[in-house]
């Protein structure tokens, strides 16, 4: 039986994983890049999530969760700068609106990002164990 304390991430990471194997789906079926960069963030946004609730730590907005994982996980040196990297770049091309100037999604941006994700969550599982 696992943990009660690795229950909220566990959770988290399993919501992760599905995003992840959302966009991949989205990808092998050529959906529109929004989409699939929406299913890509949301993976990242959820493995963080569950990394940060793993120490107690809760952030009320995505932007406040990026600036946690960033003290909490990088400056430390426990993670990795390029999984940073790969979460402001997905939080910077997802599609929160129709504004103009927003930068088109490619299919390269997310064929950059996907292996980024799925190794973020893969790091992401040994802090639950």
């Amino acid at each position: 039986m696992a943990d009660r304390k690795n229950v909220p991430i566990q959770v988290r990471l399993k919501q992760a994983r599905e995003s992840l194997e959302d966009a991949k789906s989205l990808l092998v079926e050529n959906a529109g890049t929004n989409f699939i960069m929406n299913s890509v963030y949301y993976s990242f946004l959820f493995t963080l999530f569950g990394l940060l609730e793993a120490r107690g730590i809760s952030a009320p907005v995505q932007d406040e969760v990026i600036s946690l994982f960033e003290r909490e996980y990088v400056l430390t040196g426990q993670i990795n700068i390029r999984y940073l990297n790969g979460i402001r770049k997905a939080f910077d091309l997802r599609p929160a609106c129709d504004c103009q100037g927003k930068r088109i999604v490619t299919i390269n941006d997310i064929e950059q990002l996907l292996p980024i994700a799925d190794e973020l969550l893969v790091l992401a599982g040994r802090f639950a164990a």
